[in-house]
């Protein structure tokens, strides 16, 4: 009962936290802009259009829980698809009201521990999931950078580092996990640095903890990704659809911005989904939940001047973030409520 008051005290805690942050946003936005102009661009918006968008945003949510649904079916989980799709599903809550989007990934676990996944079942799916989406994520970023490299740091200036901070991260991430995944040495290599920082005597009895956990961790993390790649229909199965959702959420601002009488040429529409893959990925570094305020300077300056003017493009952000942010808050909160009162 103690473990439950708290876990509702964090989420609540949580959502607070993301409240506060999007009120200093908010003013923050408005004040730098007119608003009486930008709520005139947004009603005079097409609605069928808009509702497009939104089927968009949804059928991005699909794709990504079909994909870790497909995972969870490859490890032997008897889950049901409906079951399956739900826990999925709570990602975009959790993800959305903590910092470094950390908190989908311990409340799946706990759900599918719940359904009956076994704890190594459960962390092969929660392993080949992130696996597969770093590196789709990742390789997307890296065809956009290389494709529109001089139109970022031209279209950002003196701020295109910020940018580049993110695709380091993310991209060291990946190396990270590969490492971890397959050479054997990776954990000597960490209890190697464990015990060189336990020499200094407050770090001690910290380092002897992690010393302890991470070799587990490890160990159990390439038991599983060995598994993942031994299993090549859910392996290419779940990154084709992993790289399809990131297409379809990414192509959203292009409807936007149409809905918003903005013509966008078709030889625009890559640069459009890569510029978006930007904002939301390369910015997931700052320690606000879902990145807010990253994500909303990136996709202002990357847009602004280039697609249209900034009014324009204030407008095109915050139907974007209702749709792809708040939606998606709204559907992994029902999720939640599901699997709660089925008690999966």
């Amino acid at each position: 009962m103690e473990n439950k008051n708290k876990s509702k005290r964090k989420i609540i805690g949580n959502i607070i936290f993301l409240i506060v942050v999007l009120i200093v946003l908010g003013i923050l936005l408005f004040s730098l802009n007119d608003i009486n102009e930008i709520w005139s661009i947004i009603t005079s918006s097409s609605v069928p259009l808009l509702l497009l968008a939104l089927g968009l945003s949804l059928v991005f949510m699909f794709l990504t829980n079909s994909s870790i649904q497909l995972i969870t079916s490859g490890v032997g989980g008897n889950i049901s698809y409906k079951d399956g799709i739900h826990i999925a599903n709570t990602e975009y809550l959790f993800n959305a009201i903590t910092p470094f989007a950390s908190g989908g990934q311990p409340i799946q676990a706990y759900y599918f521990m719940k359904k009956g996944l076994s704890g190594d079942q459960t962390m092969s799916v929660l392993t080949s999931n992130f696996i597969i989406y770093q590196a789709v994520s990742t390789l997307l970023g890296t065809v956009g950078i290389i494709i529109y490299f001089s139109a970022v740091k031209a279209s950002i200036s003196g701020y295109a580092w910020l940018i580049f901070i993110g695709y380091f991260i993310n991209t060291l991430i990946l190396v990270g996990a590969v490492l971890m995944a397959t050479v054997k040495g990776f954990r000597n290599l960490l209890r190697s640095i464990f015990r060189g920082l336990g020499k200094i005597k407050f770090l001690n009895k910290s380092m002897t903890k992690l010393e302890k956990k991470s070799f587990g961790f490890v160990e159990r993390f390439q038991i599983e990704t060995k598994k993942l790649f031994k299993r090549k229909r859910v392996l290419f199965g779940a990154s084709g659809l992993r790289l399809l959702s990131l297409l379809v959420v990414n192509s959203i601002p292009i409807v936007v911005f149409t809905a918003l009488q903005i013509t966008i040429d078709p030889k625009d529409y890559l640069f459009i989904i890569m510029m978006t893959a930007f904002a939301t990925t390369f910015t997931l570094w700052i320690p606000t939940p879902g990145a807010s305020g990253g994500v909303e300077w990136a996709f202002t300056v990357l847009f602004t001047g280039i697609i249209a003017p900034q009014p324009v493009v204030i407008a095109a952000l915050l139907i974007w973030r209702v749709l792809t942010y708040y939606v998606g808050i709204v559907s992994g909160f029902g999720s939640y409520i599901y699997i709660r009162k089925e008690r999966v």
